[in-house]
């Protein structure tokens, strides 16, 4: 047999096989985006996409402002389980938040000139300080209610803050103006009312 024969040989053989692995290729499909993501939440309970819009309501049962939070890629169950209380405390933290803005905004505009907060010019700012520092301080209320591992291994947990111990933080505070603090604690059993009726309405209840 000749190089040059060989050569077309090799050649030959080296195409067919490309041929056969493009097939296979051309018959593997990565999974849909939602299969997996369907598929990671297999037996999730349904606090996991709908936070605290999956529990009912009692008469007089208190108000809570719920978060959830996840973490995937560690073995290390502690680590896990800080991790992803840590941000549904973050999750908490944002509705709060914007929850004690719109507080703060109502008692301002109550007030003449909103002389409570200094100057107009500096009052959205103040506003966001002050919301701020309520959030930080009082998140400490903060409890873990459930937590759930998915099939993949990600850990995923349940918080929340209720409405009696965030009045009861905000009144402690005496490094705020004695009006705000209690303009802020009159407000949120109305506030924390409206955050759960927006979190139904997300819920589709």
């Amino acid at each position: 047999m000749t190089f040059k024969r060989t050569l077309i040989l090799l050649g030959a053989a080296a195409l067919t096989v490309g041929l056969f692995m493009c097939v296979g290729c051309g018959g593997t499909k990565a999974p849909a985006t939602a299969t997996v993501i369907a598929n990671e939440l297999d037996g999730a309970p349904c606090w996991v996409t709908k936070g605290g819009s999956c529990y009912g309501k009692d008469g007089d049962k208190a108000k809570f402002v719920w978060g959830v939070g996840s973490v995937a890629g560690t073995r290390n169950v502690g680590l896990a389980r800080e991790a992803a209380l840590g941000r549904a405390r973050t999750d908490i933290a944002r509705s709060l938040q914007t929850r004690v803005e719109a507080m703060l905004k109502d008692y301002q505009a109550t007030t003449t000139g909103g002389e409570q907060f200094g100057t107009a010019a500096a009052d959205d700012q103040h506003i966001v300080d002050v919301s701020k520092q309520i959030t930080d301080l009082t998140l400490s209320g903060t409890e873990m209610v459930d937590s759930w591992i998915s099939s993949s291994g990600a850990f995923w947990v349940l918080a929340r803050l209720d409405v009696d111990g965030f009045k009861d933080a905000v009144g402690r505070m005496n490094q705020l103006n004695e009006a705000v603090r209690q303009a802020v604690v009159e407000r949120a059993d109305k506030a924390f009312s409206e955050l759960d009726k927006e979190i139904e309405a997300q819920g589709g209840k």
